[in-house]
């Protein structure tokens, strides 16, 4: 019964099986070669902006903050694999792991609001994890554009 509920609760988030428009299609990888963190997160917390007066974001800073948290704990395991394999471009089965995993995270942050929810598809995080795969430069650059967004979001006024 369980499964079947989180089953419903990912259909109700949008994750139903070509239900996204922007959801990554079977084989396609996301496009790291072009792609330009900063830019990409501005462009990003702008859309997430209400027209108003005030500018205001939905999603506050703990709730961006908790999903850096969570990089940064895979990344500080990383920089450790690094360092004990000087000039590995591939990481490993356990980590490789451990970054799809930071998917299941931002799911469960964005089943719970409205506003992550939201976040999370603007800014395309979810598809961006599915192309890291096992490149420790795809996920260097993951962890940059997770930085650039939450610095983004304070600049531009969003919500503490």
């Amino acid at each position: 019964m369980m499964v079947n509920n989180m089953r419903e609760q990912l259909v109700r988030a949008g994750y139903a099986q070509n239900s996204r428009q922007n959801m990554q299609k079977k084989g396609q990888q996301f496009d790291f070669e072009n792609f330009d963190v900063v830019t990409e997160a501005e462009k990003a917390i702008k859309e997430l902006q209400y027209k108003d007066r005030y500018n205001k974001i939905d999603v506050t800073t703990s709730q961006i903050r908790k999903f850096l948290t969570a990089v940064n704990v895979v990344r500080n395991k990383v920089d450790l694999y690094k360092a004990k394999n000087k000039g590995a471009e591939a990481l490993s089965k356990e980590l490789t792991a451990e970054i799809k995993f930071l998917k299941v995270n931002l799911l469960y942050q964005a089943g719970r609001t409205d506003a992550v929810k939201q976040f999370m598809t603007v800014s395309k995080l979810d598809i961006i994890i599915d192309g890291i795969g096992d490149s420790l430069a795809r996920f260097v650059k993951f962890t940059k554009y997770v930085e650039a967004l939450v610095a983004y979001h304070k600049f531009l006024g969003g919500r503490d």
